[in-house]
């Protein structure tokens, strides 16, 4: 995992169709990114398919570290279910749209489906990219990709329109939200993506966040969801027998109609505040701003390298408050992606 190489190919089989026709019930891969202290291994694309339990493997122990990630799979069924990949490291969680009334028979089903799983085709789209990356002065290897399509290009998110986010600040630190702000901005410049703050919100994350939530914030795909949460809340950020503290967990959802390519469309970030208040008291500001870096670059699609001198290492590196040559080269690959005017 120590290069572009590395990452994993999870792609799924692109489905026909085309913008004439009526819209598809969406192919998804959830990609909520945890962050789990013991380590865990990325399945293999046939994972991905299977939804099948990641297996262990070991880790640098830190006092206080972001650990290894893992991202559990997904199948996709167009009958209307489809896995969630779960916070929970070995366990597989069924979400999504279950329990939709079918009196009409399967095409009845899907036309329930379409109403309820995505947006009108085009929301915010632009007719070109809103901003470039950043020029890199500096190239290295040292970055991974989450997930690339069957091109080998990395699942992006679309470029021609902006990446909404929101907030909960329940928890924060007095200082988070300008955090936040400076961590968008990093990423932003690095990718050349445009992000815009919608907000506070009650939003509370969840492993079966939706991507689109109508009722909650429009006939859009829902905003990035950024909060600041206790143990009480995500027990995955203590592991009191190891004695170690996990800071944040973080990732998206990519979806694909008809021949448009896995794209990201929405994403999590989950901060744990009383753990980046102790770092903040101990270590300073600038290395919380660090680790919420490092869960939005999981959002826009970077994986862990093995390399303590990107922010991408899995581990707390303390001095490491600014991104790496690999780190930039991969973030601005990621802001290369297509225009997608039918997602």
């Amino acid at each position: 995992m120590g290069d572009s190489s590395d990452g994993e190919d999870n792609h799924r089989r692109v489905i026909g169709g085309s913008a004439r026709e009526p819209r598809k019930v969406p192919e998804r891969i959830p990609l909520w990114k945890l962050e789990e202290m013991l380590g865990e291994h990325t399945p293999s694309p046939t994972a991905w398919r299977e939804a099948a339990a990641p297996t262990p493997r070991p880790k640098k122990l830190r006092r206080v570290a972001k650990a290894v990630s893992i991202v559990t799979g997904i199948v996709v069924l167009l009958a209307g279910l489809y896995f969630v990949g779960p916070f929970v490291p070995g366990l597989n969680g069924l979400g999504g749209l279950t329990g939709i009334a079918n009196p009409g028979g399967a095409a009845a089903g899907a036309a329930a489906l379409q109403v309820r799983d995505h947006p009108p085709a085009g929301i915010g789209e632009n007719p070109g990219p809103l901003g470039q990356p950043a020029p890199l002065t500096v190239t290295s290897k040292s970055y991974a990709f989450l997930q690339k399509r069957e091109d080998g290009s990395p699942v992006t998110y679309d470029p021609c329109r902006a990446i909404h986010y929101v907030t909960r600040p329940d928890n924060s630190l007095a200082v988070g939200p300008e955090l936040i702000q400076e961590a968008i901005a990093a990423i932003s410049h690095a990718t050349g993506l445009t992000f815009v703050n919608d907000g506070d919100t009650t939003e509370a994350p969840s492993v079966d966040h939706r991507s689109y939530q109508k009722d909650r914030y429009g006939d859009r795909w829902a905003p990035v969801l950024i909060a600041w949460e206790t143990h009480a809340e995500q027990p995955k950020f203590t592991n009191p027998a190891q004695g170690e503290t996990v800071t944040g967990l973080g990732g998206s959802e990519a979806v694909n109609f008809g021949n448009t390519g896995f794209t990201y469309v929405s994403g999590q970030v989950e901060l744990n505040g009383p753990a980046l208040q102790r770092m903040s008291a101990e270590l300073g500001t600038e290395q919380v701003r660090a680790v919420i870096e490092h869960e939005l670059g999981h959002v826009v699609g970077l994986d862990h390298v093995n390399d303590p001198s990107q922010i991408m290492n899995p581990s707390e590196i303390p001095g490491v408050v600014t991104f790496g040559a690999g780190d930039l080269t991969g973030l601005s690959l990621l802001g290369q992606g297509k225009c997608q005017p039918t997602l």
